[in-house]
């Protein structure tokens, strides 16, 4: 008669197995995900976490949906998103499903309670052929309360990457830098549901009694990874495995997750996970790339040299060294920062060229980046922030862009319950330079999530908008502010003969009108000049009447920004100053 090898035969509490119900277009799921993770990570080895993505919140492309989540779903009364249950249990009502703020709190009803079960497994991949075999052993510390019970295995996949609403409002530190968002625990399939039904495979000793104190069950489970499911691929390194034994088809009594072991890995092999781009804040044309690397291969990785390269310029290479292991982890890599076009695309190329100093090919992959065109202020600037209900949680600074702290804000008092308050503040900065202005919220949920729509705003001198935020932002968020001067385009304001100008609309988009108003008849030569003070479109000299005088600018060619028209005349100039947007 088999015997235990691997299962605890002493007796033990019950772990929890925590089953979610998620959508990528479920707006508050990301909350879910973090307290789901908080759990977790509270009770290391106790709590066994199962994203599953069902029902009309999980419609859309990339379909993270599989073959059982409705009937899952079906037995659990649920009617909102997220929702959840612990250990497929009724704790009050008649169903279920619970929402998220009571997780935690009937989790550790579960974690207190003895189980007459106890449940372990071992988990294999072939990296060649993709076949996964799970090994399960179940002993029974006492007498089980039926005759019979289900042992279900489900494959987990983390490191999902792809869309979801809410992310970056409620689980901020789960986004990538170029907005997407990373899904953990997710159920891509049910082994014991493709080989004995939906809800698992039977435990019995004789049928007919309960299942009595000393019986053992083993099984084992073997299934071929697809390359993908669904059109989402099935990373190998990736991968858990979550077993558990239930009563029928919903009480589960406990669970556990455990991590495959890999077979018949090459020697040497890597895989860039993701590669980002993050624009520098500093008003200037700097980026930061970052690499996610994973080993696929049987050899720690502890060399690497990285070839990158930004735009048209020559490919440079960065020496990397330390210790990647064999599909534990991942390793993120930050490059020297590389020249990017503001306000245009462009391409950032990754290459591993060598690892462990063996010569690699085909390890690739590219990024593209904007570094949008910054709003340019004159003068001084002001900020105004409405602050939401909880203002002492909020606080604020703006650091010139060595990281010297010009001036600061905050934390607040409370304002009313869900309403907002105003603050506004003179920032008092030097005319000229780059700042970067930094919010925090010490909760991590920004200042527009319910509790009061707050937001911000910072202007110039001339009250045109610098920075506009809505306020969700989760911990915090940066925006940088470039203050300049007329004397650094070489303008000066002299009115002379000139009553008054004007340039409309403002912004201007493809054609903008200048207006001028003279005392006296003359001849004007008018231009048009950027911040820097170079001429960007020469109209000549015109004939000015006495009175309205008024000229097209065609501002087509222009790339958005802020811009200077100059008027000339024998008595001196005047300028004005518009913006583009297109």
């Amino acid at each position: 008669m088999a015997q235990p090898t691997f299962v605890s035969t002493t007796p033990a509490n019950k772990n929890v197995v925590l089953e979610e119900y998620t959508g990528i277009n479920c707006t508050y799921c990301p909350d879910g995900h973090k307290r789901a993770n908080e759990y977790s990570a509270a009770n290391p080895g106790r709590v066994v976490v199962i994203n599953i993505h069902q029902g009309s919140y999980a419609n859309g492309t990339p379909n993270y949906k599989t073959s059982f989540g409705d009937a899952l779903a079906g037995q659990t009364g649920l009617t909102g998103y997220p929702s959840g249950t612990v250990n497929r249990r009724v704790f009050a009502g008649t169903t279920t499903a619970l929402s998220r703020g009571d997780w935690a709190t009937n989790g550790n009803i579960v974690l207190a309670e003895p189980s007459f079960v106890n449940v372990d497994a071992t988990a294999t991949i072939d990296a060649a052929t993709r076949v996964l075999t799970v090994v399960v052993e179940a002993y029974y510390t006492d007498t089980a309360e039926t005759a019979f019970n289900m042992l279900n295995v489900a494959l987990l996949q983390n490191n999902v990457v792809g869309p979801q609403v809410g992310g970056a409002n409620y689980n901020p530190t789960q986004m990538t830098p170029d907005g997407k968002y990373i899904h953990g625990h997710m159920l891509r399939h049910l082994l014991t549901g493709q080989l004995t039904g939906q809800w698992g495979d039977t435990i019995t000793a004789d049928g007919t009694n309960n299942i009595p104190q000393g019986h053992f069950y083993t099984k084992t489970f073997t299934y071929t990874l697809p390359a993908d499911i669904n059109s989402v691929p099935l990373e190998l390194g990736d991968l858990d495995i979550a077993v558990f034994v239930t009563k029928d088809k919903q009480l589960i009594y406990t669970g556990t997750k455990v991590e495959p072991t890999y077979t018949n890995l090459t020697p040497i092999a890597a895989a860039i996970n993701s590669s980002s781009v993050s624009p520098e804040f500093g008003c200037n044309n700097l980026a930061t790339p970052k690499l996610v690397i994973k080993n696929m291969g049987q050899d720690t990785i502890k060399t690497m040299t990285i070839g990158y390269k930004s735009g048209t310029d020559a490919q440079q290479t960065y020496n990397w060294t330390g210790i990647l292991p064999t599909f534990v982890k991942t390793t993120e890599i930050v490059l020297p920062q590389v020249p990017v076009t503001i306000g245009t695309i462009t391409v950032v190329g990754f290459e591993i060229l060598s690892i462990n100093g063996v010569a690699q090919t085909g390890i690739t992959k590219s990024f593209d980046i904007t570094k949008p065109i910054l709003p340019e202020g004159q003068g001084n600037a002001r900020l105004e922030l409405n602050i939401d209900r909880y203002g002492d949680e909020t606080t604020w600074n703006i650091k010139d862009i060595n990281g010297t702290v010009i001036t600061s804000g905050g934390p607040y008092t409370v304002a009313s319950a869900n309403g907002t308050r105003l603050i506004t503040k003179n920032l008092n900065l030097p005319a000229v330079g780059c700042y970067i202005f930094e919010i925090l919220d010490g909760y991590g949920d920004g200042i527009n999530a319910g509790y009061g729509a707050g937001g911000y705003k910072i202007y110039d001198i001339d009250s045109n908008i610098l920075v506009n935020s809505n306020g969700k932002f989760g911990d915090g968020e940066k925006r940088d502010i470039n203050l300049i001067t007329w004397s650094q385009v070489g303008l000066e304001s002299v009115s002379g003969a000139i009553s008054s100008a004007n340039v409309y609309p403002n912004p201007a988009k493809d054609r903008a009108t200048l207006s001028v108003s003279m005392q006296e008849g003359t001849n004007a030569v008018i231009s048009v000049v950027d911040v820097m003070g170079r001429t960007v479109i020469d109209l000549g000299t015109k004939s000015m009447g006495v009175g309205e005088n008024t000229f097209e600018i065609n501002t087509q060619d222009l790339s958005n920004g802020m811009y200077f028209v100059k008027v000339a005349t024998d008595n001196g100039i005047t300028t004005k100053k518009f913006n583009v947007a297109k």
